[in-house]
């Protein structure tokens, strides 16, 4: 008895539609595993020190976006865009660690550049933390509804007070629109309790007023005066209001 030949085995598809079929499975493989064992074999050339600094700048990301404080959004940006550089510069870094003497060169910047980034992002965000903007908006209670000339307000934010000025914007509207128009010429005084001179005496609605708080603990207590025409009747609001260094 003798062995049968070796047999060479191959895939037939049948059908009119066999060698789109065919094609098409063939474009799936070479497209989806042919980039996998591309990305497994380019894994293996990865070592030891590319992985670091790659974990150094994660670890610091974290931390800075998990210690963010409250505040204004737009005093962030530049940490948030520093935490971002870090991790897109450390991720090119570890993908391609392979290369001639003077590409290797531009990966040791580019590990380099993104701790110190790394870095930047986390010391930024501690001072934010301790320095940075609070909004305290949520924070105040306005003892007033319709008000008339020579009314007296009293605003209050809870404490803690944890920055050296208070940054307050007030806003006043008409409260009957369709009858009277004073806001324009509708003026306010407004000052730290127990503090002259703290404050302001031809305030506007709208306008940005600051108050140096001067170590005051505790609550803030602001007495407010309104000057209206009189007869107007007049709603006054905090638009905005912030604690800042």
């Amino acid at each position: 008895m003798s062995a049968d030949p070796p047999r060479h085995h191959s895939t037939k598809t049948l059908g009119d539609n066999s060698p789109a079929i065919g094609f098409v499975s063939k474009l799936f493989l070479s497209v989806f595993v042919g980039d996998v064992v591309e990305f497994a074999a380019r894994a293996k050339r990865w070592g030891g020190w590319n992985w670091p600094p790659f974990l150094l700048v994660v670890l610091l990301g974290s931390y800075a976006l998990i210690s963010a404080p409250d505040g204004p959004l737009r005093q962030f940006v530049w940490v948030y865009l520093a935490i971002a550089g870090s991790v897109c510069l450390a991720l090119a870094r570890l993908a391609y660690p392979g290369g001639e003497r003077q590409a290797r060169r531009w990966r040791v910047l580019m590990s380099a550049a993104a701790v110190m980034l790394a870095v930047a992002g986390t010391v930024g965000m501690d001072h934010l933390a301790d320095h940075g903007e609070i909004d305290v908006t949520g924070r105040t209670r306005l003892t007033a509804g319709t008000v008339t000339d020579g009314s007296e307000l009293r605003l209050l934010i809870d404490g803690p007070v944890d920055r050296a000025w208070l940054r307050l914007t007030l806003g006043i509207r008409d409260a009957a629109r369709s009858s009277q128009f004073c806001a324009p010429e509708t003026r306010y005084s407004a000052q730290l309790r127990d503090q002259a001179g703290t404050g302001v005496d031809d305030g506007r609605s709208g306008q940005t007023v600051d108050f140096p708080l001067g170590g005051l603990e505790g609550r803030i207590d602001v007495r407010i005066t309104l000057r209206t025409d009189e007869g107007c009747l007049m709603n006054v609001f905090v638009a905005d209001a912030v604690l800042h260094d």
